[in-house]
């Protein structure tokens, strides 16, 4: 083969190396985008939980409505079953990701707080609940409803999922506020009536 001859496949072979190069550049600027979406928007949470608390939800020092729903195997689960205790109302929705991302920390704080009943009322069919209570591990109640028209939902004022209220040994609502992560969710409870 001449030089001149080798000359297509070398332009080839270079135009190929730099296809390759951009394509990671991307994959890797695709990557880092993403990594700083969630940075800002957990940085961003607690300033849009407050936000929210202002404007949605059912006022600090209410009483807590009360409910009855049947968890993931049929059973009844009430407001009221759990009277003389702290209740960590979570609002979730199996189609919510930032939920999807709570869910590890929830179990943890359940996991490590006994003083502290969790209830999670969460969007959803009571199969994809149930698959869902069973993925996660919980061993807390997991109660499906059907959207936000659902009873409990609008009683709620339920702005948005992740939403919990902390609803004090009284039944009243001691705080409230959206959280994703495990020292948010601590915070709502420890800044709630303790």
């Amino acid at each position: 083969m001449t030089d001149e001859s080798k000359l297509p496949t070398i332009l080839l072979l270079m135009l190929m190396g730099i296809v390759i190069l951009l394509m990671v550049a991307i994959i890797g600027l695709f990557l880092r985008m993403n990594q700083l979406q969630r940075e800002i928007l957990t940085a961003l949470a607690p300033l849009q939980a407050g936000a929210m608390e202002q404007e949605m939800g059912l006022e600090i020092g209410t009483q807590a409505p009360d409910f009855t729903l049947p968890d993931t195997s049929g059973s009844m689960v009430s407001l009221d079953d759990f009277a003389g205790q702290k209740v960590l109302l979570a609002f979730s929705s199996t189609h919510c990701s930032a939920c999807t991302e709570m869910y590890p920390h929830l179990k943890a704080f359940s996991e490590s707080q006994e003083n502290v009943q969790v209830v999670m009322i969460s969007q959803g069919s009571a199969e994809e609940n149930q698959q869902l209570a069973q993925l996660q591990g919980f061993v807390f109640p997991v109660l499906p409803v059907s959207g936000w028209d659902d009873e409990v939902m609008l009683d709620y004022q339920v702005p948005g999922t992740p939403f919990f209220y902390v609803v004090d040994e009284e039944g009243v609502i001691a705080n409230a506020g959206f959280a994703n992560m495990l020292r948010q969710v601590e915070a709502l409870v420890e800044g709630g009536g303790e």
